[in-house]
């Protein structure tokens, strides 16, 4: 479970936590946690909605001459690199 340490510092079997962090518990430290310093801990709400899964960057390869050699970028055109193309 994620929760947000609320204690100046505190130890927890993932190592020393301090005001502010958020860290990665078991569920059975923090039902421990939970009854003997309730305000030592915030329990944060699981993320149950999948993200959607981010579309992949178009792959590019460097753009070739017709004679086989790698092209050049046209410096008078700063808004188009012609050295590379969609692959």
């Amino acid at each position: 479970m994620k929760v947000l340490i609320k204690a100046r510092s505190m130890s927890t079997s993932q190592g020393m936590a301090r005001n502010g962090d958020i860290v990665e518990l078991p569920e059975t430290e923090v039902n421990k946690v939970l009854a003997v310093r309730p305000h030592f801990i915030e329990v944060l709400a699981e993320e149950t909605s999948k993200k959607a899964p981010k579309k992949a960057a178009a792959k590019k390869k460097r753009a070739r001459n017709d004679d086989g050699t790698l092209k050049a970028d046209d410096p008078s055109t700063p808004d188009v690199n012609e050295a590379w193309e969609d692959a």
